[in-house]
C-alpha cells in the first residue's frame, strides 16, 4: 500500500482488532494504516459542507437571500425613511468587502479543535476503523480460521490470559520489526502500534519510541 501512493506520507500503522476480553475464540488483528494526506481528505467533505452552509450569505447582495438575523420580515413591513437607507447602504458596503467574519471565526475554531483532539488517543488520528485503510485482513480466510483455530485450542489448554499475554508479546514485537522496516523517506517518523483501548497507554508506551511518545502523546511521558 505504501509503495502504491509514494506521495503520500504514512504517519501510523496498527494491529487492530484483538480481544482481550475472554471470549471461545483468538481472533487475528486486522491491519489499519492511514497517511496525512488521507486523514486531510476524508476531513474534506465536512469543510465542503462548511462551505455550502455559507453560501446563502452571497445572495443576499440581491435582496433574494434569507436575512442572516431573521430580521427580513419586520425589514420588508417598515417603511423606508432616511435613516434605514443610510442602514442598508451600510449592509452592503459590509457585504461588498466579501468578507464574512462569522465564518472565518468558525473555520478558526475548527481549526483550533481538530487540532486539539488530533492530540488524543480517541480521535479520528489514531483510532484505526476511522482511517482511510482499516480492517485489511492479514491472510485469506482460509488461513486465518486455520491460525485461530490452532490460537483458541491453545487457550483452551492453556488458559485464556496467558495465551493472550504471550499472543500481544508477539504482535508488540511485530510492530518493532514493521517501525524498523518502514520508518525511512517520507514514512522517517512512522508509528506503529498495537490498537486496544482497555490498554492503550501500556501498549502505547511498548510500542512507540520516547521520542514518538513524547510528540505525540506527552500526557504519557512519565
Amino acid at each position: 500500500m505504501i509503495e502504491h501512493h509514494p506521495d503520500h506520507v504514512f504517519y501510523a500503522v496498527a494491529l487492530d482488532g484483538v480481544s482481550t476480553e475472554p471470549s471461545g475464540r483468538v481472533e487475528l488483528p486486522v491491519l489499519a494504516l492511514n497517511s496525512e494526506q488521507a486523514l486531510t481528505r476524508d476531513r474534506g467533505p465536512v469543510e465542503e459542507a462548511d462551505l455550502i452552509d455559507d453560501e446563502p450569505e452571497e445572495v443576499e447582495e440581491d435582496g433574494e437571500g434569507p436575512d442572516p438575523l431573521n430580521l427580513g420580515t419586520d425589514a420588508d413591513a417598515a417603511t423606508p425613511d432616511d435613516d434605514s437607507d443610510d442602514d442598508e447602504a451600510a449592509v452592503d458596503d459590509d457585504e461588498d468587502d466579501g468578507f464574512d467574519i462569522d465564518g472565518e471565526l468558525t473555520r478558526l475554531e475548527q481549526e483550533g479543535e481538530a487540532t486539539e483532539a488530533d492530540s488524543s488517543y480517541y480521535s479520528a488520528r489514531w483510532n484505526p476503523p476511522d482511517w482511510h485503510w482499516c480492517s485489511m485482513e492479514l491472510f485469506d480466510e482460509s488461513a486465518a480460521e486455520l491460525w485461530s483455530d490452532a490460537l483458541t485450542r491453545v487457550a483452551e489448554s492453556a488458559g485464556w490470559e496467558p495465551t493472550i499475554r504471550r499472543f500481544y508479546e508477539v504482535l508488540l514485537s511485530v510492530t518493532a520489526s514493521l517501525r524498523g522496516e518502514l520508518a525511512q523517506g517520507p514514512n522517517v517518523d512512522i508509528v506503529v502500534y498495537v490498537s486496544d483501548d482497555d490498554h492503550a497507554d501500556a501498549l502505547l508506551r511498548r510500542c512507540l519510541t520516547p521520542e514518538q511518545l513524547s510528540r505525540h502523546f506527552p500526557d504519557l511521558v512519565s
